[in-house]
């Protein structure tokens, strides 16, 4: 994977992690990389400058800046669009998952060693681990995914992180829906029911740094969305956009 990989970083106000991406991903991973693609979504603090600063230094940086309204849907859809033709494939983070950064070179080996269509990194396969991960996110986590064995019959364990890579392909074929947080859980779910082959690897999840600031996450405010996705899922799984192309 010689320069044919785009990484879609999302960022709201994250001013004291997106230098320690863009070092790390840089440093580690620069042979494999076409391209960073950050999405500061509407930040209100020093994100956009210090992304504009490293993108003065190396070309594969690019900056897209967003007005309102936000959500973590809009900015990967904003982030989707604007990939390179020339990419094959393409992985998504939060611009928070410093702790990760490491762990992207087993998301790369498993899609060129493997045969499959995308790689998720999975916090609750063997070997995974969570630290610091609030109860009732993760009963929601769980929640979710046990409807949607039962619903589908899905085997994956963790479609709702947003720490994937996926065929670029992908990106074209799935009728995304989500505006906001609920966006992640599309990006596992919709794939597996389009006939994608999608394995996991275990990673460790670290929840932020106090010093990072707090999660946008708000459990009231965004539960409904993940019952949406379910309910747009059933829809895609009855129509014709269920069948994976050239499937």
């Amino acid at each position: 994977m010689r320069e044919a990989l785009s990484t879609i970083l999302i960022a709201h106000n994250e001013e004291s992690a997106i230098g320690l991406m863009l070092e790390g991903l840089l440093a580690g991973y620069n042979q494999e990389l076409l391209e960073i693609i950050v999405v500061d979504d509407a930040s209100t603090d020093q994100t956009a400058d210090i992304v504009s600063r490293f993108a003065q230094r190396d070309p594969k940086i690019k900056l897209i800046q967003r007005t309102p309204p936000c959500g973590v849907g809009r900015a990967l859809k904003t982030g989707f669009a604007s990939v390179s033709s020339r990419a094959k494939y393409v992985l998504t983070m939060d611009s928070d998952f410093v702790e990760n950064v490491g762990q992207v070179r087993a998301l790369i080996d498993a899609i060129e060693n493997d045969d499959c269509d995308g790689v998720i990194g999975s916090r609750f396969v063997r070997g995974g681990k969570i630290v610091r991960y609030p109860f009732m996110k993760r009963v929601m986590n769980r929640l979710f995914h046990a409807t949607v064995k039962l619903v589908f019959g899905v085997k994956q364990h963790d479609l709702t992180n947003n720490f994937k890579l996926y065929r670029a392909e992908i990106l074209q074929s799935m009728p995304w829906q989500s505006d906001g947080f609920a966006m992640n859980a599309e990006t596992g779910l919709l794939p597996v029911l389009a006939g994608y082959n999608l394995i996991e690897v275990p990673v460790v999840w670290v929840d932020r740094d106090p010093k990072m600031g707090k999660s946008k996450f708000h459990l009231i405010r965004h539960g409904g969305a993940y019952l949406r996705v379910i309910l747009h899922a059933m829809k895609m799984a009855r129509s014709k956009k269920s069948v994976r192309p050239n499937a």
